[in-house]
């Protein structure tokens, strides 16, 4: 039954009442360019099955908003979708696994179980209808039409030839719906005979098939970007990135081309921005961080609002504010990755992850699970790749400072709220984008190093911190201890000691490294508070040398310790002088405060 009514005097709207198995056998869908990717998560997969695939009875599914895309006079029209193509393509994901069961179940008991692995044969084309249909004339159509290629590969058609298309954040939660949806229907299944498989699997389907939707109709695309925005301001949960993808594919061009380059280029940036994170907010953060590196900081929530006053207007200034976030995903995408490579050098680029010193910087505040200061690394990078106003030297200095404040505020302390210290990330780096002149850059970093240096905690604190590293590989421990005690925090320190000494070059990921205890493990008797532990009895070695040396004394360990890259601190050579063969609880702790207070006069030093 049609209902027709007018929310406005500009947006005519009609409303159809339909089940999930309607729209499917009835419509064609597509997703279009402004719209959000996938983003179900774990709890929202987990009511949709209990709410709807376990039903007892009709589960009302909300509505979707659409509008016609194409129309076709003997098949089914084609409705992009404006609101609740999060709805269909769950409901299309399970219909997939539930097809794909009828499948197994017709290979695994084809030759002992004819009746039933012919029921199930038939019943897996029955369900592959909902998913691909032909027209009259056999030309193949998509039910729901995705931009993901692994949605039509293996949702849709998996006899398909795989296109080899990398999985962006998108692609990857759509694949984690699957898994979740497989090991709910193998559950069901468990224990069953082949005649029981069959019915069960057409029970789940029937619910998935018979869930009500209220299917909105619009007349245009336009009408379509203006529900779109007009469901944000009704508390739809639409996300940041949502809302600046749709203003930037509708007020950067008109001509549906352009559009497609547009929501091309978004797509893209997106990708590169999530490749190393799987956090469905890592985009919105993006965005944020990307705004607070070159202009006055905001809230996240005030952050749409003024992008559009950015862009009001103009298609220039929409296409405008798209380039800066490209530039800008160039950097973000190797933010807060602990094994972010360096790069080769390029005659006539100032490329700063060309820089082994930068990406040490970045790849150390990774490790110190730090991004608070995103909007200052944005900046520096920007200011260095753009511009020759700010020096190698200088790239180098930022960073550094910035690493060695948060190794004593972050990693070692666990020190206060980071919000003061976000909000002088933020003027720092407006400060640096808006320098036009050698001398305000160099003001700028005077000014930071000023400000850091004020915000360090307590040396006494800070030094307590330091002497309390440990390293115990084979222990349990805490969360709040794991921190400090990973492998590669360690690994991390050990390097640096080598560095500020010219030890060892910068670039070194610690990969290839391994971590000496000098007094060996085997000897530990106590928990993680064992001097043996402490970092006072750690040293750096490769991985051959350290593989070599097994439960020796430190006579014994020597001849590694000095073909390696160990930084040899004064305890460690009046052990060698003293002859010490296995340093005492003393000893160990001698060298800990020793290598404390190195560590925050030179190594860690403002």
């Amino acid at each position: 039954m049609a209902e027709s009514t007018e929310v406005s005097d500009l947006i005519p709207i009609a409303s159809k009442t339909r089940t999930t198995q309607s729209c499917f056998q009835q419509c064609l869908y597509s997703v279009p360019n402004f719209q959000r990717p996938y983003s179900w998560s774990i709890d929202q997969l987990v009511d949709f099955w209990d709410d709807v695939i376990l039903a007892k009875g009709d589960f009302f599914f909300g509505s979707t908003v659409t509008w016609v895309s194409e129309k076709r006079e003997l098949f089914n029209d084609t409705y992009s979708i404006i609101d609740g193509q999060q709805r269909l393509t769950t409901s299309a994901i399970l219909l997939s696994v539930v097809r794909d069961a009828f499948d197994k179940i017709t290979h695994d008991f084809g030759s002992t179980d004819a009746a039933a692995s012919l029921a199930a044969k038939n019943q897996s084309a029955t369900t592959q209808k909902y998913l691909l249909v032909s027209d009259d004339d056999g030309e193949e159509h998509r039910v729901l039409e995705r931009p993901e290629d692994m949605f039509y590969e293996i949702i849709q058609k998996p006899t398909a030839i795989p296109s080899g298309a990398q999985w962006n954040g998108s692609a990857q939660r759509i694949g984690a719906a699957r898994a979740f949806f497989e090991s709910k229907v193998l559950s069901e299944l468990d224990g069953l005979s082949p005649d029981e498989q069959v019915e069960r699997l057409k029970a789940l389907r029937a619910n998935a098939l018979k869930a009500r939707v209220i299917q909105v109709e619009l007349a245009s695309e336009e009408d379509g970007f203006l529900v779109f925005e007009t469901l944000n301001t009704r508390g739809s949960e639409l996300r940041l990135t949502d809302l600046v993808k749709n203003l930037l594919i509708r007020g950067g061009a008109s001509d549906a081309s352009d559009r497609g380059a547009i929501s091309r280029r978004w797509e893209r940036l997106i990708s590169q921005v999530e490749s190393t994170r799987g956090s469905t907010d890592t985009a919105d953060r993006f965005i944020w961080q990307s705004w607070n590196s070159r202009r006055d900081a905001l809230k996240e929530p005030e952050l749409f609002k003024a992008i559009s006053k950015v862009v009001a207007g103009s298609p220039r200034a929409h296409l405008a504010f798209l380039q800066e976030l490209e530039v800008d995903a160039k950097t973000y995408q190797w933010l807060e990755d602990e094994s972010v490579p360096a790069q080769s050098p390029q005659r006539g680029s100032r490329n700063p992850f060309a820089v082994p010193e930068f990406v040490d910087s970045v790849r150390a505040l990774a490790i110190f699970n730090v991004s608070v200061a995103n909007s200052t690394l944005l900046a520096v990078a920007r200011k260095f790749s753009e511009t020759t106003l700010i020096t190698k030297t200088q790239l180098i200095d930022v960073v550094s400072l910035v690493e060695k404040f948060h190794f004593q505020f972050t990693a070692l302390t666990n020190s206060g709220s980071t919000g003061g210290t976000r909000a002088r990330y933020n003027r720092f780096a407006v400060r640096l984008e808006k320098a036009s002149t050698r001398a305000d850059v160099a003001a700028a970093i005077a000014d930071l190093r000023d400000k850091l240096n004020a915000s360090l905690p307590s040396r006494l604190r800070a030094r307590e911190a330091f002497r309390a590293l440990f390293y115990a590989p084979n222990l349990q421990l805490k969360q709040s201890q794991k921190l400090r005690a990973r492998r590669i925090f360690i690994a991390y320190v050990l390097i640096s000691f080598a560095k500020s000494r010219q030890l060892l070059p910068a670039g070194q990921t610690g990969e290839s490294w391994s971590i000496e205890h000098i007094k060996p493990q085997s000897l530990a008797t106590e928990g993680h508070d064992d001097p043996i532990y402490s970092i006072g009895n750690l040293a750096l070695l490769t991985e051959g040398l350290n593989g070599n040396l097994g439960n020796g004394d430190y006579r014994a360990k020597l001849p590694a310790l000095e073909a390696g890259s160990v930084y040899f601190d004064l305890e460690l050579m009046r052990w060698k002088a003293d002859g010490i063969l296995v340093p005492s609880r003393e000893d160990i702790s001698r060298r800990a405060e020793l290598l404390a207070d190195e560590a925050l006069d030179r190594v860690w030093g403002i």
